[in-house]
């Protein structure tokens, strides 16, 4: 009985380590599968005569951002042309090579003067993503004084140059001891120099999903804007049993949903609007040994894209994982079985369910395109974020909480919050209404440092407005939030002297 139990115990424990064991992301395997269309391609045209600046005064109506990241394989096929521009708000044109000298290359066909001024029209930011995964260049830009210089004063000329509203940063493989206070301090010079330009500018990060030793992830997220989480490359070509690239569940701890609860749990807690949850539109494909789920496989096959993963799905029968909370379909082929797992409407929304219940700044795929001409996957972004139009009633306040941008923003030295309480608070005990609401407004500094708490108190439903005073405080970004009930959010705001 003793034997039988050891060695389940040890079984469990070999699945679950083949499990966590991490591959190259996908990021990574389709850039090096893509990376030849640069020699094809002109991709270093400096023509950016025609390109318009953001249109600041469209907004799409979304409650939270959407954040797509648009592989130059898929903008040389087009694929932008079935964009749904009210229902993005930033395209992440992917990629802008980084080589070990710190010069950056742009991707191919560039300029995508046709993406940038349709996104700029309808208020849809467009990131550059500057991209390298080789550990020891990525050392090197880190360490050494003049090629950091070098990265830095390129990221500057492409945003200006093309108008780009922001980086983001893949930078992939590190060295364990770069992932700390390294690559934290890069991130923060990155964030004053772009910031220099205009602080409206964005700076981010293609964060990892899981902390697989030496990330102060925390530490990461308060260098930048906001993180983009990898929320996916669970499993792939290297796994020895078959499952979803980014399961909201699982019988370990390697999940999206411990992704956001544990890898992240200080940022989801305090900074949720620090996190993007990104999300899969492909799935791995693999012969296995079994059409059961979990079958041992016998070899990786491909990526599939939802465009092709969907249309064979229906064909060859959809299954349901309960256990991953993720759709997969299996069929024969001369003889061998074959499963292919992907995330669909009802999976993907499942995950945003997730980035809105913890208040999380929003969702992004890798990557657009991938849906081709279906039109799922925009139909759920519209079901889940787009914000109804109402007819404005003054007599009446909002049924939920509402926090405010501040005014003036930038300031000096005062701004002011605006923020409504409901007519209806609901306990956090019961499911009654509470007349009064516990709000609390604080102020913090990138650090994550409290500044100023500026309301501690039961309030009555109404609209209120606070006056925050930073005649002592040093130029910068400041955070504030408001925590009452079970509401919590953040906003940025920036002090000019």
């Amino acid at each position: 009985m003793h034997l039988i139990i050891k060695t389940i115990t040890l079984f469990i424990f070999f699945a679950i380590f083949v499990f966590a064991q991490k591959g190259p992301s996908v990021h990574q395997i389709e850039y090096e599968k893509y990376k030849s269309i640069k020699l094809s391609k002109n991709s270093n045209n400096e023509n950016n005569s025609e390109i318009v600046p953001l249109n600041k005064q469209a907004k799409n109506d979304l409650s939270k951002v959407v954040f797509g990241y648009y592989p130059d394989w898929e903008y040389l096929n087009s694929a932008h042309n079935n964009f749904r521009y009210d229902l993005l708000t930033h395209i992440a044109a992917f990629d802008f090579t980084v080589s070990a000298s710190g010069q950056i290359s742009n991707p191919a066909g560039w300029p995508w003067t046709n993406v940038i001024n349709d996104a700029h029209e309808n208020g849809v930011k467009v990131i550059m993503v500057a991209v390298n995964f080789n550990s020891s260049e990525i050392h090197g830009l880190l360490t050494n004084s003049f090629t950091r210089w070098a990265f830095m004063v390129a990221v500057q000329s492409k945003i200006k140059q093309y108008n780009l509203d922001g980086v983001n940063v893949d930078f992939e493989g590190l060295n364990s001891a770069d992932r700390g206070v390294l690559i934290n301090e890069f991130m923060q010079e990155l964030s004053d120099s772009v910031h220099s330009i205009d602080p409206e500018l964005e700076v981010s990060f293609a964060a990892p999903a899981v902390n697989w030793g030496g990330w102060q992830l925390n530490g990461l997220a308060m260098a930048c804007d906001y993180l983009f989480i990898m929320g996916y490359d669970f499993y792939g070509s290297w796994s020895t049993n078959t499952g979803p690239t980014a399961p909201l569940l699982s019988g370990s701890a390697y999940n999206v949903t411990n992704t956001v609860n544990v890898e992240y749990a200080t940022t989801t807690t305090f900074f949720p609007d620090k996190l993007i949850l990104g999300v899969p539109y492909y799935g791995p494909h693999w012969t296995t040994q079994s059409t059961s789920e979990g079958s041992s496989v016998i070899e990786f096959q491909n990526s599939v894209r939802f465009r092709e993963a969907q249309g064979e799905s229906e064909t060859h029968g959809t299954k349901w994982s309960n256990t991953f909370k993720n759709p997969w379909y299996n069929f024969v082929e001369n003889s061998t079985n074959h499963q292919v797992w992907f995330d669909n409407d009802s999976s993907l929304g499942l995950k945003y369910d997730l980035a809105i219940k913890k208040n999380l700044k929003g969702i992004g795929m890798w990557a657009l395109g991938y849906d081709g001409t279906r039109d799922e996957l925009w139909n759920l972004i519209e079901e889940k974020f787009s914000i109804p139009v109402k007819v404005e009633n003054t007599d009446k306040l909002p049924s939920n909480f509402v926090l405010n941008q501040n005014y003036p923003n930038p300031f000096n030295p005062t701004t002011t919050i605006g923020y409504t309480i409901p007519t209806s608070v609901k306990s956090e005990n019961a499911n009654h209404a509470l007349r009064q609401a516990s709000v609390k407004i604080v102020v913090y500094d990138v650090l994550g440092r409290e500044i100023s708490t500026l309301v501690n108190e039961y309030q009555l439903a109404g609209h209120y407005e606070v006056t925050f005073n930073a005649e002592n405080l040093p130029s910068g970004i400041y955070y504030y939030t408001l925590k009452t009930n079970n509401y919590f959010e953040t906003k940025k705001m920036i002090l000019l002297k």
